[in-house]
């Protein structure tokens, strides 16, 4: 153990570290968070049009139309709400003027987008299908115009103009090329490739990292590697959702294409997958642990510690046990904190893909604790069932791990108290 550790603080660690502070990578997450809320108060929609009762259902069928509506807006931005969010986030941490790189982004994202035939904006390349493009072009505009703005090929106002018309000046020049560059790439494809720039991010980038990030294989690689970077004290998901969350968004948004359309979800792995199913009390499965703590802890360390994060730990916090037991940097519970997840992250994957569970489609707050948060992502309340067998699955994994732990403890502590009542006498 002791020379995983330091192979994993000597190559690994390095590499977390570099990513987690990675500016383009902190934009990216930072800007698809920003759609967030938009993505609950569309699920919030979904289910009322959808509900998992079919009694319900077939009493809402007449009105799903109308309720549909609120969900296409909020979904059908995703890309939209990115492109500008993503570039506002990398412009200010270049403390650049991030509303202007904003308006450059959106409008480059426009001039990228084809029309119908009818001449409308599609709205299907707004939403989640016209994330990854979002993402290139919110970079892209920011690099360009922090190359323009660092050799001073702006124009300057003289002081005492207002700041608002100081941003328009500034931006005009680079806002001028960016959009020309973006406009003559796009029309050089479509005349010789008859693709647009939607097509080319899609085929070349969307569409293999899809395939990659929606596979089983894909979705349990992202499971260890969240573990093992929480294992060494570094929030774990932030930096691997910075790089997966378009792809697991996009799936998402597909399964919530073929709800509306009735016909059958064509993807278990996506972002409800991914924060809520095994993370039940948060990372490492950690409610499982807390349980065990309060109920079966004999060491005065580890009770206390249970009482006081239970609450915390049903609402998906987990942070009070990882950095409390502790588990960061612990080999007493180092294996089963990874193992307790993949495990559940196991059978919850085959469950779905067997048809015993409905797959999920509706994405709520992370925060939402089990079973209520099984049921709602899923439609299916046999989701609350399976996500209280995962609860006890992972218990089970704990279990031996976490009785060596306490006992390690409890020791500890009685050696300290007859240690300090050797020094009262």
């Amino acid at each position: 153990m002791n020379g995983f550790n330091a192979f994993m603080e000597r190559y690994f660690m390095p590499v977390a570290g570099k990513l987690a502070e990675q500016r383009h990578l902190k934009a990216v997450r930072d800007g698809i968070v920003a759609a967030m809320p938009l993505l609950i108060i569309g699920s919030i929609f979904l289910i009322i049009s959808s509900p998992p009762i079919e009694s319900w259902e077939t009493f809402m069928e007449p009105y799903a139309p109308t309720l549909n509506i609120p969900v296409d807006a909020t979904f059908g931005m995703l890309g939209l709400v990115a492109v500008f969010a993503i570039s506002y986030s990398l412009a200010n941490s270049y403390k650049m003027d991030g509303l202007s790189a904003g308006v450059l982004a959106l409008a480059a994202f426009m001039v990228a987008t084809p029309l119908t035939e009818e001449g409308d904006i599609p709205l299907n390349l707004m939403g989640a299908e016209g994330l990854f493009i979002a993402i290139v072009l919110a970079i892209f505009t920011v690099e360009v115009y922090r190359f323009f703005e660092n050799r001073n090929i702006v124009i300057r106002m003289p002081e005492g103009v207002p700041p608002s018309v100081w941003r328009a000046f500034s931006a005009l020049i680079p806002g001028a090329v960016i959009i020309f560059i973006v406009w003559g790439v796009d029309l050089l494809l479509t005349s010789s490739f008859d693709l647009s720039l939607h097509g080319i991010v899609s085929a070349v980038l969307r569409q293999p990292l899809e395939a990659m990030g929606g596979s089983f294989w894909g979705a349990m690689i992202a499971i260890i590697l969240v573990h093992l970077l929480w294992s060494f004290g570094i929030h774990g998901i932030s930096i691997v959702a910075s790089v997966m969350a378009p792809i697991w968004y996009s799936l998402t948004d597909q399964n919530v294409a073929a709800q509306q359309a009735g016909e059958a979800l064509p993807h278990v792995i996506g972002q409800p997958f991914m924060a809520i199913w095994w993370a039940v009390g948060g990372s490492g499965m950690a409610l499982a642990l807390t349980i065990l703590f309060v109920w079966r802890a004999r060491s005065k360390h580890l009770k206390g510690l249970g009482r006081g994060s239970i609450w915390a730990s049903f609402f998906n916090i987990s942070e009070p046990v990882i950095f409390g037991a502790p588990i960061v940097m612990n080999p007493l519970l180092f294996v089963p904190f990874i193992l307790a997840p993949l495990a559940v992250g196991i059978i919850t994957y085959f469950s779905m893909s067997l048809g015993i569970v409905g797959k999920p489609y509706v994405i709520v707050p992370w925060t939402t604790p089990p079973p209520f948060s099984g049921i709602l992502t899923t439609g299916d309340w046999r989701g609350g069932v399976l996500m209280m067998v995962n609860l006890v699955v992972a218990m089970f994994i704990y279990y031996p791990f976490f009785r060596l732990y306490d006992k390690k403890l409890m020791e500890e502590e009685e050696t300290n108290e007859q240690a300090a009542a050797s020094k009262d006498v």
